[in-house]
């Protein structure tokens, strides 16, 4: 076999855009398990994993052999192959066992950062594994939700494509645990590219395999995977606006409302005039509005010290007011 045809990054167990300290901190961790003086198991089985590791680990930290290595490799790079279930639980158990302990600490003191590694471990046991190393590694803690959407982001675009109907499917297929259908769909968008016509392709997927519980369009009121209440759908019924369930604050400037509405990650925003005009139109689908003026992102243009806020729940002309007011806040994003 090949030194193409072996998946080095695979047997590292991470994702092929690691940096070199997460490389050398996978290779780190797999030999303080699979060092045959260490392993617990049958001690041919290490000799064999820990060659595995170091020949991986050889080319990998080498920048012109990783270089070289990926060059190779590029033509299947792109394809998405499922773990091997009763393998990879193993390998994936072991691995973690070895971050246990400060992976502890990490998740005890900083909110939030297991229920990221979580959500990342249902797209790809290696995304998740890299992402934890990553934040270990690196000491970025404050900045994790942003690493964690990245890894996301490239991972999906790298498997499915920039087709947003495609990559929403993507990401319900892996959470559901269908990845074999996800391998299919990996293939037909590496196939289609371009000319691929992503209703059809889910019409098509959803009704061989019957995932009769995936929604092909939504309607006002809809829940999406991350709690957005579904208030505007275009003609096509697969995109449109969501707004967060509830208001960030009852008091913000409209510096700390962008702040706050943004604080919620990728394409979640505070409204523009029209998008805040939708959502007042939309009020009682969305509920759980008070009697007060909210900000829009929309600025005077003849005077940057105001922005336009909007009345919901009661008549209320919009109107530019002063930035250092202090109005409420509904973020919103587009799907």
């Amino acid at each position: 076999m090949s030194a193409t045809e072996k998946d080095y990054y695979r047997v590292l167990g991470v994702i092929d855009s690691a940096e070199l300290a997460v490389i050398k901190a996978a290779y780190k961790a797999l030999m303080m398990i699979y060092h045959p003086d260490r392993y617990d198991g049958n001690k041919e089985e290490a000799v064999r994993k820990s060659k595995a590791i170091n020949e991986a680990y050889a080319v990998l930290i080498d920048p012109d052999k990783r270089k070289k290595y990926d060059a190779e490799r590029s033509a299947r790079k792109n394809q998405y192959e499922p773990e091997s279930e009763q393998e990879d639980k193993e390998f994936t158990n072991a691995r973690n066992d070895v971050l246990e302990a400060d992976w502890n600490i990490a998740i005890e003191h900083v909110k939030g950062l297991d229920d990221l590694y979580q959500d990342l471990n249902m797209l790809s046991q290696d995304l998740a594994f890299t992402f934890k190393l990553e934040i270990l590694e690196t000491k970025r803690f404050n900045q994790a939700k942003f690493i964690a959407e990245k890894f996301e982001v490239e991972f999906i675009e790298k498997f499915f494509g920039t087709n947003k109907d495609i990559q929403e499917f993507s990401r319900w297929l892996l959470r559901q645990g269908q990845r074999d259908i996800a391998k299919e769909l990996n293939r037909i968008a590496v196939v289609l590219g371009s000319g691929l016509v992503a209703n059809e392709v889910i019409e098509t997927l959803v009704k061989k395999y019957k995932l009769n519980d995936y929604c092909l369009s939504y309607k006002l009121g809809d829940i999406l995977s991350d709690g957005g209440i579904v208030f505007h759908v275009d003609a096509s019924g697969r995109h449109g606006l969501a707004t967060h369930p509830a208001d960030e604050t009852t008091k913000a400037t409209w510096v700390q409302a962008k702040l706050l509405a943004e604080a919620h990650g990728q394409d979640w925003h505070l409204p523009t005039e029209k998008e805040l005009k939708l959502l007042n139109k939309q009020r009682g689908v969305v509920g759980d509005f008070a009697n007060a003026n909210y900000w829009s992102s929309t600025e005077d243009v003849g005077n940057t010290d105001k922005a336009l806020c909007r009345g919901i729940g009661f008549f209320s002309v919009p109107g530019y007011l002063k930035k250092n007011s202090l109005f409420r806040v509904r973020a919103v994003r587009a799907f």
